[in-house]
């Protein structure tokens, strides 16, 4: 788990901090990243039915040139918006690459820390199922809005491997 601040969402209270909890189920080099918002505020932990917005990743690890990277692509997602114009592509079927920092306490990716943690029974069955039925490749039987004829998004510039 890691936890990856967000801006507040609530004005009213400002000592209240927002963080996207998010838990990663690996196997066999394949992932799940699942992202809850949550606040902190004097030491206690609330969950939001909406702020924040939930979004729910694909992923795989790769080597390149003796480097880990993490390639991840959003598949399911709640009250987050993304672009659907004309100039948009299908939002479920980009992929975004991420170096990956392996340290004493944990891997970072993205600017967040992931450490292990104990992950509630249902739960981690559900993210267990997710690995199994959803595609690494986006196959466009459940794209983010329904209705558009959006296009693929293309394919990263790989060149992000090379640093």
């Amino acid at each position: 788990m890691g936890l990856e601040p967000m801006p507040s969402v609530n004005p009213e209270i400002p000592d209240e901090l927002w963080y996207h909890e998010n838990t990663i189920v690996v196997k066999a080099g394949e992932l799940i990243l699942d992202e809850n918002p949550v606040g902190i505020r004097e030491g206690k932990k609330s969950y939001s039915a909406s702020d924040g917005g939930f979004i729910t990743y694909r992923g795989r690890f790769l080597t390149k040139k003796g480097r880990l990277y993490v390639s991840l692509r959003p598949f399911e997602s709640d009250y987050i918006s993304f672009p659907i114009g004309p100039n948009s592509c299908q939002a479920y079927s980009r992929v975004d690459i991420y170096p990956v920092k392996v340290t004493e306490k944990g891997f970072w990716i993205n600017g967040v820390l992931y450490t292990p943690n104990a992950v509630e029974l249902d739960r981690l069955k559900i993210l267990e199922d997710q690995l199994k039925s959803e595609p690494f490749e986006y196959n466009g039987k459940h794209p983010y809005y329904g209705e558009s004829n959006l296009p693929r998004c293309e394919p990263n510039d790989l060149s992000v491997l090379d640093d």
